[in-house]
């Protein structure tokens, strides 16, 4: 089974107001291993008051992905990776951060970014986490989603944990799950207030269940581009917009098959 995904990151109204970038990244990537296509997803969204955030953002979600697509075609295996091998690529990706921060002169908060990673293969998957924004899974079979994370928010308002904070790797979160994860997505949390019901700790089953359903139904493996694009003008939306003034990153992706015309429908 094949991997079909629509991934995007939208400006907010608010950052256009005042003329500051998109501050959130996306990456996601499909490597073929010997025990079938692994998903690696990777989110960061950029601390709205960091200067320099969307190049923090850039480098986590590049760097996360270079280095878990290496540890992948080493021959190592999703079920193999552990808590260990997540703090070590957390460590990386904050040096990678850091050497940005120091060709510029800027302290490293200037570059403050969040980070939501997803390792899926076919019967296992690996989570890890640190901020707002969340990642959601559908299994094999079901109709309803769940959170592998809820979001991280701080003891203030509008509060989260960043990767380039010192208590960072105190605060990541990781999961391991032997799971036949059917489909998945990842956001930032500029829809957060869309897609989870705060009150009830769940998630908007029909909001995904919607937007799933033409990714279900690409012909295209990978990143559809075609999708993508949709997905940014629905993100760029009076009625998206209405309810959210900030960045907006969404990833989606599933590995259901579509059914495809038979030859004697296609006659």
């Amino acid at each position: 089974m094949s991997w079909r995904i629509a991934a995007t990151s939208a400006i907010g109204t608010s950052h256009t107001k005042n003329g500051q970038p998109c501050q959130d990244s996306v990456r996601v990537r499909v490597i073929q291993t010997p025990n079938g296509q692994v998903l690696i997803s990777a989110v960061s969204d950029g601390a709205g008051s960091a200067a320099h955030s969307e190049i923090g953002s850039r480098a986590a979600v590049s760097t996360a992905t270079y280095l878990i697509e290496n540890f992948l075609e080493a021959g190592g295996s999703v079920g193999a990776i552990g808590r260990d091998d997540v703090l070590s690529w957390l460590a990386q990706i904050q040096t990678a951060i850091s050497s940005f921060a120091l060709e510029s002169g800027a302290s490293t908060r200037q570059f403050a970014c969040t980070l939501l990673v997803a390792v899926i293969a076919p019967e296992e998957a690996v989570f890890f986490q640190v901020g707002d924004g969340a990642m959601v899974v559908r299994e094999e079979g079901d109709e309803g989603w769940s959170y592998i994370f809820w979001p991280q928010h701080g003891e203030y308002i509008n509060s989260t944990n960043f990767i380039t904070a010192s208590n960072a790797a105190d605060v990541i979160e990781f999961a391991a799950v032997s799971r036949r994860i059917e489909s998945f997505s990842a956001f930032s949390d500029g829809i957060e207030n869309l897609v989870l019901h705060y009150a009830t700790k769940s998630v908007h089953d029909p909001f995904f269940n919607n937007m799933i359903a033409p990714v279900r139904e690409a012909l295209n493996e990978g990143l559809d581009d075609g999708l993508s694009a949709s997905l940014l003008n629905y993100l760029n939306s009076e009625r998206v917009c209405a309810r959210t003034d900030d960045d907006k990153s969404l990833v989606l992706a599933t590995r259901y098959e579509p059914t495809l015309p038979s030859a004697d429908a296609a006659s």
